[in-house]
């Protein structure tokens, strides 16, 4: 027979895949054509012509797909080899490891799987509510759980260009939520959370040392900025409103010394201050979550000082007008009532 041509036919194959074609063009003087393929790939149908359909099993090999023509006086030139690259699917994704129990609105919570065999790229999948942060299409990730997420599993696959390997064991992950956001009210000296577990009170923005209970009981002597924050299951709530606590313990005569008139009022009130020595004053209104609305200049106060206070534009409602010097905070209830 004379030379075969050229083999045409796919260049790159997976393993398993099946019927795949390959064939060359007749070739003169050939009554049978014999098929050199790649290992583990083996003749479906069309065995011994110029047109075949091959199989290539889960254990195949890259490889030369060549042909030569043959008749009974023997074997023709063959083909130049046509060169095969056979892809195998992806092994099986092994265990996942990571944190299985996170708060909602977490971040940067790392799980990882090791290296898949054969795999270019990572498939993940997460609870709802989780994404992924940073590493997608890798064995290692990072993921933000939202305000909304909710527990679930984690998993994985390995892929490459012939498909998906089998999925990995799911690795359950609990989501746990955050506590609401405590609301603090005062009543004196007495400071209650509106929430009945897990508080942790601050003062001036420290830890207070054993207070957890939900009321909390300022200590004679330690005016200042109170709040608290709720932690249940390792969660946190954001800060409750600062409540201003002052005057405790301190004789009648100094809270006495400014007062707020009219009370109630549309707004518009004066709030006036009595010194005997010289100090530096400056007044600040708080609302009710403990958010500065207004605040005056520094004043200087040597005997009696009225400010003018015109807040007319706030809503209705109970504010705290607050007196503060390098030496007093004094708190005064004004009601805004338009």
């Amino acid at each position: 027979p004379a030379d075969a041509g050229s083999v045409t036919g796919p260049s790159a194959a997976c393993a398993p895949s099946t019927g795949i074609n390959y064939s060359v063009a007749p070739v003169s003087g050939a009554t049978a054509y014999s098929w050199t393929l790649p290992p583990g790939a083996s003749v479906v149908s069309g065995q011994y012509t110029n047109s075949i359909t091959v199989d290539f099993a889960a254990n195949s090999f890259s490889g030369p797909v060549i042909v030569s023509a043959n008749n009974l006086c023997g074997n023709g030139y063959p083909s130049p080899p046509l060169l095969v690259t056979v892809t195998s699917l992806p092994g099986n994704a092994g265990a996942i490891t990571g944190t299985a129990e996170v708060c909602q609105d977490v971040t940067g919570v790392s799980y990882y799987v090791p290296p898949v065999i054969n795999a270019s790229g990572y498939t993940w999948t997460l609870p709802a509510g989780a994404t992924i942060a940073s590493g997608a299409n890798t064995n290692g990730i990072f993921v933000d759980f939202g305000l909304n997420a909710v527990s679930g599993n984690v998993t994985v696959v390995g892929t490459n260009s012939c498909g998906a390997g089998i999925v990995s064991p799911s690795f359950a992950v609990t989501v746990n939520p955050l506590p609401p956001t405590p609301v603090v009210t005062a009543s004196g000296n007495t400071l209650t959370s509106s929430a009945s577990a897990g508080n942790q009170w601050y003062w001036n923005g420290a830890a207070v040392t054993g207070a957890t209970s939900q009321v909390y009981n300022v200590p004679v002597g330690n005016p200042g900025w109170y709040r608290t924050v709720v932690g249940l299951e390792g969660c946190y709530s954001d800060s409750s409103n600062q409540v201003y606590v002052a005057g405790v313990g301190v004789a009648e005569n100094e809270t006495g010394s400014v007062r707020v008139y009219p009370v109630p009022n549309k707004g518009l009130f004066t709030a006036e201050i009595s010194s005997s020595h010289a100090e530096n004053f400056r007044i600040q209104i708080h609302n009710s979550l403990g958010v500065i609305v207004h605040q005056t200049p520094e004043f200087r106060v040597n005997g009696i000082h009225q400010e003018n206070i015109d807040v007319h534009q706030l809503p209705d409602g109970m504010y705290s007008v607050i007196f503060i010097s390098a030496e007093r905070k004094i708190v005064r209830k004004v009601l805004i009532n338009p």
